[in-house]
């Protein structure tokens, strides 16, 4: 489970390109590897810069999208542990 103040930043190997369709891709620069997103990924995408605290992404994200389901929360998480296990963006933990 990421912590509320977890902050979530985008990782400098990686680019983004927002398509016609409102989907995007990401491009991690070490590995060559093109990410494809859905419209509410790359709203994800767009709203890690500046890096936001977990917290603060989800808020802005229910912000963003018409009628956000219920568990908003838990599938931003799934798609931001995605993105961190592909090496695009990091978590960093708040200091103790």
């Amino acid at each position: 489970m990421i912590e509320p103040t977890t902050t979530v930043r985008r990782s400098p190997r990686a680019t983004f390109r927002r398509l016609d369709d409102g989907s995007a891709v990401v491009l991690h620069l070490d590995t060559a590897q093109y990410h494809g997103v859905n419209e509410v990924g790359a709203v994800i995408w767009e709203l890690t810069e500046p890096a936001p605290s977990f917290e603060a992404l989800v808020a802005a994200v229910s912000e963003r999208v018409e009628d956000p389901p219920a568990d908003l929360e838990a599938d931003v998480e799934e798609f931001v542990y995605a993105l961190k296990e592909r090496g695009l963006i990091d978590l960093v933990s708040p200091k103790a």
